[in-house]
Parts: C-alpha cells; sequence; structure tokens
C-alpha cells in the first residue's frame, strides 16, 4: 500500500510539471529573458522610404499629406537646370550677371550682390549645399529669361513626373500661397533626379562650400557623420517644420528616405538615419534587392492639411 501511494504522488508531481511547461514555466524562462527595445515613433508628419533597386517601399506615413515644399523646391529647378546642361543650352562655366531681384529673398543665401557676375556651377552649388535662396533665383533668370518663365516651366515638369499634388510658386521653395506638395510626389521628384542625373550627387554630397571668402558647412549634416550618404536636400519653412531628403548607397542597392514637417532640425536627422539603417538591414535578406530600379507605386491613405510656410529655409 505503502508503495502504491508514493507511485501514485510520483504521478501526481509529474502530471503538475507537465501541465505548467507550455504555460507558466516557459513564460518564466520568457520573462528571465531582456526584451528587445520597441522602435522609436516616427514623429515626422509624413514619411516615405523605398528601395530604389526594386521600388518597394518600405515605410510610409501620411504620405499624400500636403505641406509647404520649402527647400525641397531646389531639386526640382536643378533637375531643370541640369535638363538645360544636358540639351547644351547652357554650361556650368556660363557667367551669370546677378540680376536686382536677388535682394527681395531672404533666408538661407550666398549672398551676391546685384551687378556681380557669378559661374552658374557656382549658383548651383550653392543651391544644393547650402540652400541659397539668392542663387536659385539668379540661375532661375538665366536659365529660362526670367522667374516666371522658369516657374511655368517647374510646374509642367512636375506634371510630366506625375507629381499630381504639388504646386510651385517660386524656385525657391520660400514662403509663398499656393506652394504646397506631398512626401509621395518628392520621393517621386527625388528617385527621377537621381536616376537621370546621377552625376549630381557629386555636388549634393560637398561637405562644405566656399564662396567669397565665406566657407559654409553643408546643411544636410548627416553628409559627413553617416557612411554611405551622398544626398541629397534638407529644408525648413516655418509652420512647416524640418525638411530632409535623405539617400545613401551600399552594396550596389539605393535606398532614399523623405521625412517632412518634423519638430526640430535635429528630430528630422534622427528619425531619417533611424529609417535609413532599418532599410538597409530589411534589403540585406532581400534576395530581390537588385532588380531594376522603378517608380514608387504603393499607395497609402493621405492624412494632414496644407500648411502656411515660414521665410526661413535651410
Amino acid at each position: 500500500m505503502a508503495n502504491l501511494k508514493r507511485c501514485l504522488l510520483l504521478l501526481a508531481v509529474l502530471l503538475v510539471i507537465h501541465a505548467l511547461q507550455p504555460d507558466e514555466l516557459s513564460a518564466a524562462s520568457r520573462r528571465g529573458k531582456p526584451r528587445p527595445k520597441a522602435k522609436a515613433a516616427i514623429t515626422a508628419r509624413s514619411v516615405m522610404v523605398m528601395n530604389m533597386a526594386t521600388g518597394e517601399i518600405l515605410y510610409a506615413k501620411n504620405p499624400d499629406a500636403p505641406i509647404a515644399p520649402a527647400s525641397l523646391t531646389k531639386i526640382l529647378s536643378l533637375y531643370l537646370i541640369y535638363e538645360a546642361l544636358g540639351e547644351g543650352r547652357v554650361q556650368t562655366s556660363d557667367v551669370v550677371l546677378v540680376g536686382p531681384g536677388v535682394t527681395r529673398v531672404n533666408g538661407s543665401r550666398m549672398r551676391i550682390r546685384p551687378g556681380t557676375e557669378v559661374a552658374l556651377g557656382e549658383l548651383m552649388k550653392g543651391m544644393a549645399v547650402v540652400s541659397a535662396n539668392d542663387a536659385s533665383m539668379a540661375a532661375a533668370e538665366y536659365v529660362a529669361g526670367d522667374v516666371e518663365e522658369f516657374v511655368r516651366r517647374m510646374n509642367a515638369k512636375a506634371r510630366e513626373l506625375g507629381m499630381s499634388s504639388s504646386r510651385f510658386e517660386n524656385p525657391s521653395g520660400l514662403r509663398e500661397e499656393g506652394q504646397v506638395t506631398t512626401a509621395r510626389d518628392i520621393l517621386r521628384l527625388s528617385c527621377a533626379y537621381i536616376n537621370r542625373f546621377p552625376q549630381s550627387l557629386r555636388m549634393h554630397s560637398l561637405p562644405v562650400f566656399e564662396y567669397g571668402r565665406r566657407t559654409r558647412n553643408n546643411t544636410n549634416h548627416l553628409i559627413e557623420t553617416t557612411p554611405y550618404v551622398d544626398g541629397l536636400k534638407t529644408g525648413h519653412v516655418d509652420g512647416s517644420g524640418y525638411h530632409l531628403v535623405l539617400t545613401a548607397r551600399r552594396d550596389g542597392t539605393r535606398v532614399v528616405v523623405v521625412v517632412l514637417g518634423s519638430r526640430s532640425s535635429g528630430a528630422r536627422f534622427r528619425e531619417a538615419r533611424t529609417l535609413l539603417e532599418d532599410a538597409f538591414r530589411r534589403v540585406r535578406h532581400d534576395p530581390a534587392a537588385r532588380r531594376v530600379a522603378g517608380a514608387p507605386t504603393a499607395r497609402a491613405g493621405a492624412t494632414g492639411r496644407s500648411e502656411a510656410g515660414g521665410s526661413r529655409d535651410s
């Protein structure tokens, strides 16, 4: 009888252990291991991330929300200038006589004066590296004859590129009623610009710009601090926040990150770098990562409203 009781007791213990294993014991084991930290939330108003090797949208947040483009406008202005260069209508060595219109722009500037002569190539560097609004004005007047005609060409090109939610009123991106874009349109523009004019990245990735007696750093601070980053453009306008188009190429794959409406300059750089690093981690495990580049096709829901721009830009 004693042996039977011991056997029954042993059986009961084994049954309890078996019952605990899938739930309490395994849960206790999991509780003993540190959990991975959750990725910080992206606070920018609108975001898109694309693998240019495949055209795959890796991340999107409010991609169709309207917002003032600020100095990201200069990507389109430079697109038209590179197009004119390719067609032989202008040369980077052309000497541009600066007109009086440059005195009417504020914000980031090269500080060129009316009546001075500046090479078109230097104006382009000023636009790309230090976001010079006066350089945008002078280059637009030279390429198109006047700013109004240049803006007309900007909007025609935007329609041609499929930027259906964008409207431009000046070549610099400074505050102006009706000037608006979206993250999706800026991604489309940036990819078209990089694909058609890859040589432009040599200019966008310059760490400094020298004009006259001044030497100024690239407004895209990640050029010098993050490996593989070689562009593209910053922007800031009051009421819409801080923008950044970031692009980098690693192991044959190019990623483009569009961040619009960050609450601070530092936030746009931190979040864009996080998104870029996450994108490359995903691409590393993607067997289709080296397919031919394509335009963004995935669509996401739109939220947001139009924002008034301010007078500062960077």
